[in-house]
């Protein structure tokens, strides 16, 4: 048995709670419009994203994007045009107050077998292991049923955004929402809980 003195001071490890965001899609305007974001002509913020992500800057969660990028498997685009697409999505976010801390990439197409491409939980986990995030206390948003799957096997609760094809369901979200703001809105709640 061991006995800490008064004098001993205490380590309390205490973990970031994280959201989790789909870029294209979620954030600026992806599927339908788009196939692909490849240009920077294409980067457009969709509607009530900076009043969501305003909000999201008011809550204690670490934010991250976490992001398929096939276009650049494809070779539409390359690392330093997908880098200037990404920075202007940041960029238009800037008025909102919120920091992205970090962007997480898959540059893979779906038929390379890679370990990174959602739904697979790798970019989640490495974000979790670099950040000391907890997962379980931590949100995947994104517009489709890759991105809630991804948020379930790395071990968080999600939600689908209907801003990307609206017809596009996953009955096993914790929550479906109309838009991000609304989405954010749920966490706000559930966070206050």
């Amino acid at each position: 048995m061991v006995f800490l003195q008064a004098s001993c001071p205490v380590r309390i490890l205490v973990l970031m709670k994280a959201v989790f965001l789909d870029r294209d899609g979620t954030v600026d305007v992806g599927t339908p419009t788009y196939e692909r974001v490849d240009s920077l002509e294409k980067v457009v913020l969709l509607p009530n994203t900076l009043d969501a992500m305003w909000r999201l800057a008011q809550l204690d969660y670490g934010v991250f994007f976490v992001t398929n990028q096939a276009g650049i498997a494809e070779g539409l685009i390359n690392m330093a045009e997908y880098a200037e697409i990404n920075n202007k999505v940041l960029e238009l976010l800037a008025p909102s107050g919120v920091r992205v801390l970090k962007t997480y990439l898959c540059p893979h197409s779906e038929h390379d077998g890679c370990n990174c491409r959602k739904p697979k939980p790798k970019l989640l986990l490495d974000a979790a292991q670099e950040y000391g995030i907890d997962l379980t206390a931590s949100w995947m948003i994104g517009d489709r049923p890759s991105d809630v799957q991804t948020g379930i096997n790395a071990g968080t609760k999600t939600i689908l955004v209907k801003t990307g094809v609206p017809t596009v369901e996953a009955p096993e979200a914790t929550y479906t929402a109309p838009s991000l703001l609304e989405a954010v809105e749920y966490i706000a709640r559930d966070t206050d809980q």
